[in-house]
């Protein structure tokens, strides 16, 4: 009698749990929430914007409501993995480190030159680059350069979004895998059957057949850059291109 009264009850809760998911689904399946976006409303909250922030930011209020949050887009979704694509992460991956200790960190790096200009292009072209307009000084801080162009700023944020990005490598290879925006690009079935492996998934065919062709686009800012801009582009981004042996 004892099992079966406890079968029933755990029948019937279970059942309650699967209405709620399906509820939970119904709700917020509306068309933005099926469109994959940063999600900085739900970063910045502790985070700010484009803050520095360590192991030594870390505190449990701030990882409770995390987890937790990540947690229930795991049951609303029914999936195990969860993934965020986020620029403003670059400067948060140790604190990042503190409150998953499981996490994985995929680093894509592009041509800073490329970077930057394509930054400028889009705020001539009427879209406004909110990421660098909010965040430009907090990620250089003192670095700023007030006597030069914002176009050799925006150089300058790339390298120090990199190099921020690059801390994660320090978890082991298991946790960190870097990418090069060039290699991706001419080899992208390669690539991301590595990336693939790296994150421990599976890989299928029909993921394979669905891979768009891609286009190398860092030759823009060579082909439409003024002299002076080229300037900017090549300073501001050179020390770390020599050490990531993009000098070409």
């Amino acid at each position: 009698m004892l099992r079966a009264g406890i079968h029933r009850h755990g029948r019937l809760l279970g059942n309650r749990r699967k209405a709620l998911f399906i509820l939970q689904n119904l709700i917020h399946r509306d068309h933005a929430s099926n469109i994959p976006h940063e999600a900085n409303a739900f970063w910045i909250k502790y985070f700010g914007t484009y803050n520095y922030m360590t192991e030594n930011n870390y505190s449990e209020e701030m990882a409770t409501y995390y987890r937790r949050n990540v947690m229930t887009v795991h049951n609303l979704w029914g999936r195990s993995r969860f993934v965020n694509k986020n620029l403003q992460n670059c400067m948060r991956v140790r604190l990042l480190n503190s409150i998953f200790p499981d996490a994985k960190f995929i680093n894509i790096i592009r041509d800073g030159r490329a970077v930057a200009f394509s930054i400028l292009n889009k705020k001539e072209f009427g879209v406004t680059p909110t990421m660098f307009l909010v965040g430009l000084k907090n990620i250089l801080g003192d670095k700023y350069q007030s006597g030069r162009s914002e176009l050799y700023n925006y150089g300058l944020a790339w390298a120090e979004l990199v190099k921020k990005a690059r801390e994660a490598s320090a978890f082991g290879q298991n946790r960190y895998y870097e990418v090069r925006y060039e290699n991706l690009i001419r080899e992208p079935h390669n690539e991301l059957r590595s990336i693939v492996e790296f994150c421990e998934l599976d890989w299928y065919s029909e993921f394979e057949e669905q891979i768009p062709l891609t286009q190398n686009r860092n030759e823009k800012w060579k082909q439409r850059a003024s002299k002076e801009q080229c300037i900017d582009l090549e300073e501001s981004t050179f020390e770390l291109r020599r050490n990531l042996d993009m000098t070409e």
